[in-house]
């Protein structure tokens, strides 16, 4: 029988011998509600924490008319304090400018960095949500993200100059 030879890597390449030791899930679903507002509901969940995070925006104003938030596991008793920090969220306008909003409502000694991080998340797939609503197309449009590219491009550009090297 040949003797199957190691397959080597180089040094840049080796897989390092790893222990997992934890896990951190971001989940987010989005909601065509029948009055047609947009409901996201978000959870986060490590060894020591499970908070989730419901907010409800009107998508002809961008406008977060509504948030709520819940601790279920926490590492403190002093934490489900910061639950009541989501409301500080409602009227916010879900445009540019908005990550400092967040973080000086929510974030900070007298929030959650959690919770900051949670909505921030949500309020980033609620944008991508939005994309093509302005323009008729409802919210997460299946005919939206049918068109051609140069299309989609025209339509989103000024929604998302600089958020990436393709809209630079």
């Amino acid at each position: 029988m040949e003797k199957q030879e190691e397959k080597t890597y180089p040094k840049h390449e080796r897989v390092p011998v790893k222990r997992l030791v934890s896990k951190r899930d971001i989940g987010i679903e989005a909601f065509e509600l029948a009055d047609g507002n947009l409901m996201m509901e978000a959870t986060f969940m490590d060894p020591y924490h499970l908070l989730r995070l419901n907010l409800i925006i009107n998508p002809a104003t961008k406008t977060i008319v509504h948030a709520r938030s819940e601790f279920t596991n926490h590492p403190h008793g002093a934490c489900p304090l910061a639950e009541l920090k989501a409301k500080q969220l409602i009227g916010l306008k879900i445009e540019r400018g908005i990550a400092k909003l967040v973080l000086q409502k929510i974030g900070g000694s007298e929030g959650c960095v959690h919770l900051r991080e949670l909505a921030m998340d949500t309020i980033n797939f609620a944008a991508t949500t939005l994309i093509g609503y302005d323009e008729g197309f409802g919210l997460m449009s299946r005919d939206f993200n049918l068109l051609e590219e140069s299309k989609r491009m025209e339509l989103s550009q000024h929604l998302l100059k600089g958020s990436c090297h393709i809209y630079k």
